[in-house]
């Protein structure tokens, strides 16, 4: 029985805790620095070309152009100390502070400090350089370091930094009341957003740049959306606004926010704005190489790039493109599934759309930088929620055009799309015949999709032949069923895959049965390929959409097996929520850096 709350109480209790998280951060946050080695230089900066990864040491490093400038924002009032460190440049770097020069650094000087005599809060730092020409002709002018300001220390917050913590967290509990969650669960959430607000805020001072602002945004946008998400499903079943609500509002918070945050170093960011780029130029028919011992040209998939082709040719900002377009499938994605599972109990929707969030493969792609694999999942998640649907919702187009639209996304979705579609058939058996609407859609999907990678026959049959010369031996598969296993813990957590083998047991929704049996079955293929063949796609992230289901029926069985149960799945999703936050860690904070 949760507690009784008043609203009024909620709101004040709220408030004031937000207020005081700012407060707080305002007075304990280090010295702003945006520094390339943290990955912070793009909260602050701007005039930056993208980050880049060179090997070995993969480390991040990011030119400036020829005026770089960066902000910094709600600065305690007194005297300031600005650092600036550079290298690579080949003239002098000119240092201006508020539009006046205050010095240089020589062509062979690495650094230089200037002492402000008092700031109003905010202060512009900007570098000037005369640029010379790089690869790609990119005009360059030096390898930025890191840009530090030194203050005094912080009495009272400004209203502008006191607003950007008290505004989310009304959003919050006011979008939570509308939701019919309790008030007390309402201010429980708020608390937590303003908490996980303010450690974001924390390093490297970053209270004191634009993200500051931004991260304010998204967060009282969050609730909003998930509010309205939550009004709109919760009409199909009495009770289930609130779970709707809790649950998008984590998917908002992973993959919307943590997910997008300008200080994770994306590895392969660059190379999908350059692919987004070449597709909005005309190039429909891109490729790409694998790594590993034995690479091979396969190729790639043109839907993610294809869709966002026309705001790159606005003018918009093409690696902010790929992430948040990214982002928003994943999210989409995420509500199609709750969707999905909504007719069979909003408690187990929203744990299985919680567990999606939970998996450490869901936001590892952000960070790694397989953002089109992450648009064509969300693509697949999307087909099969239309396609369990009873009957599917929407005109068979939609359903074709969903189908399509994942396979031409990468070809790793394709593979796994036509080995699971391939299972459904097996399990299926007539029933596709005299279901007119799932069948036009898999013809017409499946369809697009082969008109499109005929034009890659002969690459494909090159690269088959360049993979079989010279195999020799059959490859062992005792250490590549070892690592396959050793990925899918990795990748999904032992607490997942332990609830998943009991929802497995326990048996799920007779209607969804066959739908699981056949991914079940393309699973198996898809990893004897990966054992057997050097031909790997990533089987593993598509499988987490099956996973997620089995295991919310797992825990929902927990949770009704008395207050022993109720232990157990408390103690098994706690441990699966601190392997995804060691993870969201790692890659916001730690990954790709020296």
């Amino acid at each position: 029985m949760v507690p009784r709350l008043s609203t009024t109480t909620a709101v004040l209790a709220a408030s004031l805790a937000a207020l005081s998280a700012g407060a707080l951060l305002d007075r304990l946050a280090p010295p702003p620095a945006a520094d390339v080695a943290l990955g912070t230089e793009a909260c602050f900066g701007s005039g930056l070309h993208g980050r880049e990864l060179p090997p070995p040491a993969r480390t991040p490093q990011r030119w400036t152009t020829e005026r770089a400038g960066f902000r910094f924002r709600d600065l305690p009032s007194g005297p300031v100390r600005v650092l600036v460190e550079v290298h690579g440049q080949r003239s002098p770097v000119l240092v201006a502070v508020e539009g006046q020069v205050v010095g240089f650094i020589p062509r062979d000087g690495r650094s230089g400090e200037w002492a402000i005599a008092a700031t109003s809060g905010a202060l512009d730092v900007e570098l000037r350089a005369l640029p010379f020409v790089g690869w790609g002709g990119r005009r360059l002018g030096a390898l930025l370091d890191r840009v530090v300001v030194s203050h005094g220390p912080a009495t009272v917050p400004s209203l502008a930094l006191s607003l950007a913590f008290l505004l989310p967290a009304l959003a919050v509990v006011g979008a939570g009341l509308a939701a019919s969650l309790p008030p007390l669960l309402a201010l429980c959430a708020a608390m937590v957003v303003s908490t996980l607000q303010a450690v974001a805020l924390a390093p490297s001072g970053l209270v004191r740049s634009d993200y500051a602002l931004l991260l304010a945004g998204l967060l009282t946008a969050a609730p909003v959306v998930a509010w309205i998400l939550a009004r709109r499903l919760g009409r199909r079943q009495r009770d289930a606004a609130a779970w709707v609500f809790v649950s998008f509002l984590v998917v908002e918070l992973v993959q919307g926010v943590a997910a997008t945050s300008p200080m994770m170093v994306v590895s392969d960011a660059e190379f999908h704005a350059n692919k987004l780029a070449a597709v909005a130029r005309g190039e429909g028919f891109p490729t790409s190489i694998t790594p590993g011992e034995r690479p091979f040209r396969f190729p790639y998939g043109v839907s993610f790039y294809a869709i966002l082709a026309p705001l790159a040719q606005a003018g918009l900002g093409r690696e902010w493109l790929v992430r948040s377009g990214a982002a928003v499938a994943g999210m989409a994605a995420s509500a199609a599934l709750l969707g999905l599972l909504l007719p069979w109990g909003p408690r187990r929707a929203a744990l299985a759309t919680v567990l999606l969030q939970l998996l450490p493969v869901t936001f590892d792609l952000y960070s790694f930088g397989n953002l089109s694999n992450v648009f064509g999942q969300a693509a697949t998640v999307a087909f099969f929620a239309w396609w369990w649907a009873d009957p599917p919702r929407g005109r068979t187009l939609v359903g074709a055009v969903l189908l399509a639209t994942a396979c031409l996304a990468h070809f790793s979705s394709l593979i796994v799309l036509v080995v699971v579609v391939a299972a459904l058939a097996a399990v299926e058996g007539g029933g596709l015949a005299v279901d007119r609407r799932r069948s036009i859609a898999l013809v017409a999907g499946l369809g697009i999709a082969a008109l499109y990678y005929s034009h890659f026959v002969p690459l494909v049959l090159d690269q088959v032949r360049h993979l079989t010369a010279g195999s020799g031996a059959p490859r062992p598969w005792g250490p590549a069923l070892v690592r396959q296993l050793r990925s899918a813990v990795e990748q999904w957590g032992v607490p997942a895959i332990a609830l998943g083998v009991l929802g497995t047991l326990r048996a799920g929704r007779p209607s969804l049965g066959r739908g699981l049996i056949a991914w079940a079955l393309a699973g198996g293929v898809l990893a004897g390929a990966a054992v057997l063949s050097p031909v790997e796609v990533r089987y593993l992230y598509a499988l987490t959409l099956p996973l997620v289901i089995v295991a919310a029926t797992g825990a929902e069985w927990l949770l009704g097996r008395g207050p022993g149960g109720v232990a157990l799945a408390a103690a098994l999703l706690v441990w699966q929520l601190a392997t995804a936050g060691q993870g969201i860690v790692e890659g916001i904070v730690h990954r790709y850096r020296a």
